[in-house]
């Protein structure tokens, strides 16, 4: 080869290692494919292949559910779960990709602003409560609760930005119903009284920040009440509650042969799981998330829904009986109820509290049980924490993304794009109502499968390129699908006989039920 042309190839060659395919924007890597000569000893995945952010979120997810929610590492805590340890680093890959020219996906993303702005009231509120001295066991609070955040947000922001094709956001929100599915299972054998795999799972490095909680005991025949590996009965209830609108999502499109039939026994473990926390916060969650997400589905399938639900009903009242009964009392008897009489005397405590500190709080991570008393209320922790500023940030950690996957479920492409935005909106009302019930944030699960819904919904919107301006994408009536809300009437109506300054609605039909 000449001078010239071996010059030539090796300027070509350095060029193609300078380009970076679009595509793979925001691609963390933490093991680079080796040179030449590299040491042959390292794993082949390793050799030849890029871990992706997909990967390191899967691990995130396995780590949260897999991993009984009181084994932590040791030394940190109850900020020591692995799985927060991901977190901080998918948090570290994002400002690194961050900081890079083009490391980040082009255009708008509302939740990468959300997720700063939520971080940074955060950050406030912890130098709040430092500034009014805190004694040392508060300030540890504070400190485990701004680590806990960063690694939410390092989640939440790695979602958004990091997945790269609608396939990769599949395969996420499979994982969250596939993992899901299977703390359902050990919730199930906890419950059948076979085998509680919690008690046998070790890893080197871990160990018990608390007892496990196993299995407990609720009403007057004290039946059996499960919580998996999630930290509490509650948690368990309630991310079940979460998760199934999306197992549900997935049950639905899944392609037909065996992928639908393990993605229908996925919802059928789900849905059978959650009464087992017998916990009204559970109860309620699911009873919102279900109706805002049938609210959408055509006629027909909202009978087939409701048929095989109150059949279903029916055998889980005549294997278990006595259990819906206590849950039903759970509600019947509030007067009587221990547990909701002290929620209402906290609410005394909370006034007092709040008017000390109205705006800023007393700083997050800080009201703590050991100094002051146990809020089994997220909404009440974050108003003597954070005051007006720290609730409003809360709120609009729920409200934000549901507005989002309001406007992809409007104004999507195809029906499943439309209906996975739906399920993601489900998620977030009954998320906020759960955190009214208990002290929601100071549970990894929980938190973990939040952070990533929100994270979900700014990726559906970037890969949907759904925009304001877009078009709202409405059914004919006798189609097959329910797209628009309500109200979507009225305001046709409205545009075709009231003279505004804007530009008419463009309205377009889609999804005409086939012949």
């Amino acid at each position: 080869m000449t001078g010239s042309a071996a010059a030539s190839s090796n300027g070509s060659r350095r060029s193609a290692e300078l380009h970076v395919d679009p595509a793979a924007k925001f691609q963390p890597i933490l093991l680079r494919r080796p040179r030449r000569g590299a040491r042959e000893w390292l794993p082949v995945l390793l050799r030849q292949r890029r871990l992706s952010t997909l990967g390191v979120l899967v691990v995130f997810l396995a780590l949260q559910f897999l991993i009984p929610a009181r084994l932590v590492i040791g030394g940190l805590g109850a900020v020591g779960r692995p799985s927060v340890a991901v977190g901080i680093l998918l948090a570290c890959l994002w400002l690194l990709s961050a900081r890079r020219r083009g490391g980040l996906p082009a255009g708008r993303q509302p939740i990468r602003w959300l997720l700063g702005g939520y971080l940074s009231v955060q950050i406030f509120s912890y130098a709040v409560g430092y500034d009014r001295m805190l004694p040392q066991i508060e300030a540890n609070s504070a400190d485990r609760w701004l680590i806990f955040n960063i690694a939410m947000v390092g989640v939440g922001l790695a979602v958004a930005d990091g997945v790269r094709t609608r396939r990769q956001l599949d395969v996420l929100l499979r994982a969250v119903v596939g993992f899901s599915a299977v703390m359902a299972f050990v919730g199930l054998l906890q419950f059948l009284r076979i085998v509680d795999l919690t008690q046998f799972i070790r890893f080197p490095g871990l160990r018990h920040n608390y007892a496990l909680i196993g299995v407990g005991a609720r009403g007057d025949a004290d039946f059996a009440r499960v919580a998996g590996t999630a930290n509490h009965y509650i948690e368990f209830g309630v991310v079940l509650a979460l998760v199934l609108p999306i197992a549900l999502h997935y049950a639905f499109f899944a392609a037909p042969g065996w992928r639908r039939v393990i993605h229908w026994v996925f919802v059928g473990l789900i849905a059978s799981s959650i009464p087992l926390s017998i916990s009204r916060s559970a109860i309620l969650t699911v009873a919102v998330s279900m109706g805002l997400l049938a609210v959408v589905w055509p006629w027909r399938r909202r009978y087939n829904v409701f048929v095989i639900a109150v059949l279903a009903t029916a055998v889980f009242h005549v294997v278990n009986r006595g259990v819906l009964g206590t849950i039903r009392a759970l509600f019947s008897n509030l007067d009587n109820d221990p547990s909701i009489q002290g929620r209402l005397s906290d609410s005394a405590f909370v006034s007092q509290m709040f008017a000390e500190r109205p705006w800023t709080g007393r700083g997050a991570g800080t009201v703590i049980p050991e100094r002051y008393i146990l809020l089994d209320n997220q909404i009440y922790g974050t108003v003597i924490g954070g005051g007006v500023l720290g609730l409003l940030a809360l709120v609009s950690l729920f409200v934000v993304p549901y507005l989002i996957s309001r406007s992809v479920r409007l104004r999507g492409l195809s029906e499943e794009s439309r209906h996975l935005g739906q399920a993601l909106a489900a998620v977030m009302p009954a998320a906020l109502l759960a955190s009214g019930t208990f002290d929601s944030f100071g549970f990894a699960t929980f938190v973990g499968v939040l952070f990533v819904v929100i994270g979900a919904t700014g990726a559906l919107l970037r890969l949907e390129n759904v925009r304001p301006s877009s078009a709202i994408t409405r059914t004919e009536p006798g189609s097959r699908y329910v797209t628009t809300p309500l109200t979507a009437g009225l305001r046709d109506h409205l545009q075709r006989n009231v003279k505004t300054c804007g530009q008419p609605l463009n309205v377009s039909t889609s999804d005409q039920e086939q012949p």
